[in-house]
């Protein structure tokens, strides 16, 4: 059946709106997390339980999001991680207690990971990589967005619950809108050479080097962007003097350069040898990482943070978008999912590490920790490189057989 172009057009605009969603709940914990602490007078890496509770939903969520969208569809799916998103966000703006707010967090981490994980195999098999940069940059504007909302809460002498409510309050319109759009969304798997594509199973899909590889990949990664998002607030305002609206702002500007980033590399991406466009922006935000570290001056800092952010901007839309040609598209929704989930656990892991080590070190040890991730992160673009080599070459072997 023919495809209504506007449909398309609708659903990617949705897509937007859904990661803008997801991003403005992302970022709303860096920030409300001193007065969060201060409130419930738990110690400062207590954060850690409340990211490991937001990546157990996370988790999985991703890891069963290819099943899910093929079996019920994707416009389904969005709509229950909506839900589930409008419930976790609403349930914290009112919970009288910390620990009941962290088994809450679970279905926020749920619906986020429903939603990022469905949206990201969606756009991978049926649309552009420019699209797909776009969408993370739309996650991009809601990250910058929730800072400066709970800035503007801040100002106001009000809770960090009225930030929750709002960001609560806007993907509950959201998810209304996807309610009544699900059966405008695709169900088929893209053709290949005017096949019908069947999808792999997850067994087989789990038994490929490449995907295991992608996982670990995107662990680091997504770690390597949550930490400096969790922490910078609190290393600008507990050890470097600066004022905590300054401090909410600078955060809003690592986001604001990471958004800034998406928007720009979606717009050159077809332009560009995206292998060199990779390892030349994570060369790029190891630079960014040595002068937040460096630090001769609150100004040196800042300009680190802002390139850090902007360096990493392309990094996960293009590996995301990389993932059918690496894997096959008859597999590439579950590996989506499957390295979506290894990304959830490294936004939780790394960043709850880096608090440990704040806690018990200094908490001038966040920049350190941010440079030996993207070290990390280098290492295994490259070994995963060299492994999808080994792997052409193998089955061009087999061919000639």
């Amino acid at each position: 059946m023919p495809r209504n172009p506007r449909f398309d057009a609708f659903t990617v605009s949705l897509a937007y709106l859904a990661f803008i969603g997801i991003g403005m709940s992302a970022g709303l914990l860096g920030v409300a997390w001193t007065s969060m602490q201060t409130e419930f007078e738990v110690p400062l890496d207590a954060v850690g339980f409340m990211l490991t509770a937001s990546t157990l939903g996370y988790l999985t969520a991703s890891f069963y999001s290819g099943m899910l969208a093929h079996r019920f569809g994707i416009g389904r799916l969005l709509t229950l991680g909506g839900a589930l998103m409008v419930v976790g966000l609403l349930a914290a703006v009112l919970s009288p207690n910390f620990w009941l707010l962290v088994v809450l967090t679970l279905l926020t981490g749920f619906g986020s990971g429903t939603i990022d994980a469905g949206l990201n195999a969606y756009l991978a098999q049926h649309h552009s990589e420019r699209a797909m940069n776009w969408l993370h940059a739309a996650f991009g504007v809601g990250v910058t967005v929730s800072p400066l909302i709970l800035a503007e809460v801040f100002k106001a002498e009000q809770s960090w619950r009225v930030g929750y409510g709002i960001v609560c309050g806007f993907i509950a319109v959201l998810t209304v809108v996807l309610l009544f759009t699900i059966p405008i969304w695709r169900r088929e798997l893209p053709q290949s050479e005017g096949k019908p594509v069947h999808r792999r199973s997850v067994r087989d899909t789990l038994r490929m080097p490449l995907v295991w590889m992608g996982i670990l990949m995107f662990f680091v990664y997504a770690g390597l962007e949550a930490t400096p998002g969790q922490w910078v607030f609190t290393l600008f305002t507990q050890s470097r003097g600066i004022a905590e609206v300054a401090a909410s702002q600078w955060v809003s500007i690592y986001w604001g350069s990471f958004t800034i980033g998406r928007i720009f590399f979606g717009a050159i991406i077809t332009r560009v040898n995206t292998l060199f466009l990779l390892r030349a922006c994570m060369i790029g935000a190891l630079v960014g990482a040595l002068l937040l570290w460096w630090n001769p001056s609150a100004e040196i800092g800042f300009i680190g943070l802002a390139v850090l952010g902007f360096a990493q901007a392309p990094l996960f839309p293009v590996l995301i978008s990389n993932t059918p040609r690496r894997v096959g598209v008859s597999s590439a929704a579950d590996a989506i999912g499957f390295q979506i989930a290894g990304a959830g656990v490294g936004i939780a892991a790394l960043p709850a590490l880096a608090g440990v080590l704040a806690n018990n070190i200094s908490i001038e040890i966040i920049p350190i920790f941010v440079v030996v991730a993207i070290v990390l992160m280098i290492i295994l673009h490259e070994l995963s490189i060299i492994q999808s080599v080994r792997t052409e070459q193998t089955e061009a072997v087999a061919a000639g057989d």
